[in-house]
């Protein structure tokens, strides 16, 4: 009876061993927060996944603070995969992704794939691609990625030959959504914040938007970011249903500062949250901005209690908690 105690506690601890591992490295049921948390709880990384309209958007998962950047891939490729599931999301490969090496340096992080790199359809790629890309280059001092496969460097994606940019990073832009009016060889591209909801819940999603390349100033890039319409009805952008304008600009050392009027403002005279997080993000993803500070009347705006500028190390969105 005594042994038969004993092999029964052994059974129950392996299972519990077993059950916190899961856990804790690929855990399965989420609840959302609110879209930009100005305090963020512990590390989160971030993994690009397609919803059911085929739309990239980032989601922060909560990482332990040891955790290696090389974990932390292989958990975003086993989301990516299917090997773990978020629900609204879809997987990019349509099996399991395994990647033979890893490393980082001098800015370049580089992952080389064995062949299962091709588990995707033709469909994916250039999301896959935007996806590897954009989910790699979030790591400290990455500036730019280099794709192998067996290793050998890639030049174009294995299954559809989508070109890959000898410079690889987040300049390739996400979730294209070209117009049958854009003029490619007469514009440049940025990044603006859009909203979307998936099974009830409101993300922020970035996508790439044309603008012509006479309007290459700061100013105009602003304006841009105000005035812009979604191209896409699965996405809606804030900023336009509430006539947003910009009354005046400054940049220096890195940080921008935008005078809007008082659209921006509820009617209890406090900042409207989805239209703040939109334009924060979009205004901090422009080269160079590092801290964005938001003003009506000379008066600073913000989501943070006593907060006078805000930069992407001050908050966190899309977060899941598990």
């Amino acid at each position: 009876m005594q042994r038969f105690k004993k092999q029964f506690a052994f059974l129950f601890g392996m299972i519990a061993i077993a059950a916190y591992a899961s856990i804790r490295f690929f855990p399965t049921e989420e609840a959302t927060t609110p879209v930009i948390q100005s305090e963020t709880t512990g590390n989160h990384m971030q993994i690009y996944m397609m919803d059911h309209d085929k739309t990239l958007i980032p989601i922060s998962i909560p990482v332990d603070e040891e955790m290696s950047e090389e974990d932390q891939v292989n958990i975003m490729l086993g989301y990516m995969s299917g090997k773990q599931s978020l629900k609204g999301f879809s997987p990019l490969f349509t099996k399991e992704v395994h990647m033979d090496s890893f490393q980082i340096n001098n800015g370049i992080i580089a992952v080389d794939f064995d062949d299962s790199l091709k588990n995707y359809t033709k469909e994916n790629e250039l999301r896959i691609l935007e996806s590897l890309t954009w989910g790699l280059t979030q790591f400290h001092d990455v500036e730019r990625v280099k794709l192998m496969m067996n290793g050998e460097t890639l030049t174009a994606m294995p299954n559809g030959s989508t070109p890959i940019p000898e410079i690889l990073n987040r300049s390739i832009g996400i979730n294209h959504f070209e117009t049958s009016t854009s003029a490619l060889h007469t514009s440049d591209e940025m990044t603006v914040y859009y909203t979307k909801k998936v099974q009830g819940n409101t993300y922020m999603v970035p996508k790439s938007k044309r603008y012509p390349s006479t309007r290459s100033s700061l100013e105009s890039k602003v304006n841009e970011i105000i005035e812009d319409v979604s191209v896409s009805s699965t996405l809606t952008q804030p900023m336009v249903k509430d006539s947003i304008k910009m009354e005046s600009m400054s940049f220096e050392k890195g940080t921008l500062k935008v005078s809007l009027d008082e659209h921006i403002l509820g009617a209890d005279k406090t900042v409207k949250q989805d239209v703040y997080d939109s334009l924060t993000l979009s205004l901090l993803s422009l080269p160079s901005v590092e801290h964005v500070q938001v003003l009506v009347d000379d008066v600073v705006v913000s989501l943070q209690d006593e907060a006078k500028t805000v930069s992407l190390q001050d908050i966190s969105y899309n977060e899941v908690m598990f």
